[in-house]
């Protein structure tokens, strides 16, 4: 999608005078400048309606070279080949234009943002700086700060960085211990049965905290190593016994290629439940991404983790081999819709001998997110995994099946370039052949990030 403003930009308001001088000049001059006018504004109006794959395909593809076309043509053909994956081409039309009309602060945004699609990010860079100092309008301005961010973390490849945030905020848990709606079940074999207080849903309020920072650093062209770490946890009002906490660290590096990026990483990772030790995982994770287009990738990433459980509960140790498959496509339209999907399975496989511990687990997850503005993103997604235990329950005889579906939506409000506020909303359900297991679970919040880059 093409940067715009909030109200007419100095590239809208010129353009209309370009057009107001060249009705004038038709008025005298031969009837041929209006009939290329014409498909100039249509051009135009189709690309600025985010519809650049039918006006590329009308007005450009077979003359985006033609000499004797006006100059128009260039800015609006390279921002729809931009939009249509077709960036080399698009910085090729939209140098031109700049090279005649340097002072189009539009035009300069579109070319900065060719690059960056085009993988040049020097060149994007000084275009984009460019432009923000001629102080533009505050969406422009928030847009290009967008882009700036993401120049930031491409270039740590070869640049390095090092990143910090702290995170603060709150909400509310329809069932912090994800519990039984009742206490009053029905099991096989056992028939009624009275599951404990403690098992059964409990509602609070929560306090959130979480902070983490990362280091990257280039070792040769292509490979770098990164090291990062990371705490969090909610503080339930009502429900304390169930306050949990997350904290971890990772080291790898990641060796890129031409249009592959392979990935190694060591995770450890513990949770605190109640101030106590939990649970503990220890992982190594694998990744081949594959950039099939400027707008689209592919990845696979197998993994395997060693998990501990702490005192009672140490009869859940378990080694997890897991393999995921990844699809992201961007579209460079209006709101610039990105789509994430995710294919994974992984097995879990009890250390204690205990079969009714173990399983298998598959499923997919795909989550979309839009930018209505610079200041705005949106994202909404579904998830829905299966696990299938590998034995009976003692005393029960049966095996339990989980079916497990999320929900989640969330708004992003960018304050400035280190300061946001996060709203979400998630939404749980877990149906079981056990009534024991099955649960729904509501959780919003709203959160404030701030970040150091």
């Amino acid at each position: 999608m093409a940067l715009r403003s909030d109200g007419d930009s100095v590239a809208q308001r010129s353009s209309r005078l370009r057009h107001a001088a060249i009705v004038v000049t038709a008025l005298g001059a031969s009837a041929c400048a209006l009939a290329v006018a014409a498909p100039v504004d249509d051009l135009r109006t189709a690309v600025e309606a985010g519809d650049s794959a039918a006006a590329y395909a009308r007005h450009c593809a077979t003359s985006i070279d033609a000499p004797d076309r006006p100059p128009e043509f260039d800015l609006w053909c390279g921002v729809a080949a931009v939009d249509i994956g077709r960036s080399g081409e698009g910085v090729l039309a939209l140098e031109r234009y700049v090279l005649q009309f340097p002072d189009d602060a539009r035009a300069r945004l579109e070319l900065a943002r060719a690059y960056f699609y085009a993988g040049d990010d020097v060149r994007s860079r000084e275009e984009f700086e460019a432009v923000a100092r001629s102080r533009p309008p505050p969406e422009v301005q928030a847009g290009i700060d967008r882009y700036l961010a993401a120049l930031t973390d491409r270039e740590a490849r070869y640049r390095g960085r090092r990143t910090a945030f702290v995170e603060v905020g709150g909400g509310y848990d329809s069932n912090a211990n994800a519990g039984v709606a009742q206490a009053d079940i029905g099991l096989p074999v056992l028939g009624p049965v009275t599951v404990d207080d403690f098992g059964v849903r409990k509602e609070s309020a929560f306090g959130w905290l979480a902070a983490g920072a990362e280091i990257r650093h280039p070792v040769s062209a292509g490979l770098t190593v990164n090291g990062s770490i990371y705490c969090g946890g909610a503080f339930y009002a009502s429900a304390s016994e169930f306050n949990l906490a997350n904290y971890g660290a990772a080291l790898g590096a990641s060796y890129r290629a031409d249009r592959n990026e392979y990935s190694l990483a060591y995770a450890h990772g513990e949770i605190a439940l109640d101030g106590s030790r939990y649970r503990w995982t220890d992982g190594v994770g694998l990744e081949w991404r594959r950039q099939i287009s400027e707008l689209s990738s592919f990845a696979l990433a197998p993994q395997y983790a060693r998990i501990g459980y702490d005192g009672d509960n140490a009869a859940r140790n378990a080694d997890l081999s897991a393999l995921s498959a990844s699809y992201r496509q961007v579209w460079l339209r209006r709101w610039q819709p990105v789509l994430n999907a995710t294919l994974f399975y992984g097995d879990e496989h009890n250390r204690e001998g205990r079969g009714d511990l173990g399983r298998r687990i598959q499923g997919a997850g795909v989550d979309v997110t839009v930018s209505p503005s610079a200041f705005w993103a949106l994202n909404a997604g579904v998830a829905y995994a299966e696990s299938d235990y590998d034995a009976p329950i003692p005393l029960l005889d049966v095996t339990r099946r989980d079916r497990n579906l999320g929900v989640s939506v969330g708004a992003v409000y960018l304050i400035n370039r280190n300061l946001s506020v996060r709203g979400e909303y998630r939404y749980a359900k877990n149906t079981s052949n056990l009534e024991l297991y099955e649960y729904t679970r509501h959780v919003g919040a709203l959160k404030v990030r701030y970040e150091f880059k």
